[in-house]
């Protein structure tokens, strides 16, 4: 089997996006202090959305492939989907909210 095509190979992918895209979006707010103006802030932003962008497209990919796996391998895979899915959701929810009480200066 290729690997590069295989369902798990798009779902890690997807899972390691949503992990980047958490750290990512911890680190852009001490962007906003590199330089004058906020145009790091929005460099990192802009980075964050990407990798939660990607780790969308990954997972859409892995849902959409049809493989028959073994039952464990199946259900591992279900799990770590379910598990990129909330961590990109919460990512996505983490990252507005940054931008929105940041830029209004609460």
């Amino acid at each position: 089997m290729n690997v590069i095509k295989s369902k798990q190979f798009y779902v890690i992918l997807s899972l390691v996006c949503a992990v980047a895209m958490l750290l990512m979006s911890t680190t852009f707010q001490s962007m906003a202090y590199w330089g004058e103006g906020l145009t790091w802030f929005w460099v990192g932003v802009s980075c964050t959305y990407l990798l939660w962008l990607m780790g969308i497209v990954f997972l859409a990919v892995a849902i959409t492939k049809r493989t028959d796996l073994n039952p464990k391998l199946s259900i591992g895979v279900s799990i770590m989907g379910i598990v990129s899915f909330i961590l990109l959701l919460c990512g996505f929810g983490w990252t507005t909210f940054i931008i929105i009480f940041g830029l209004s200066g609460l």
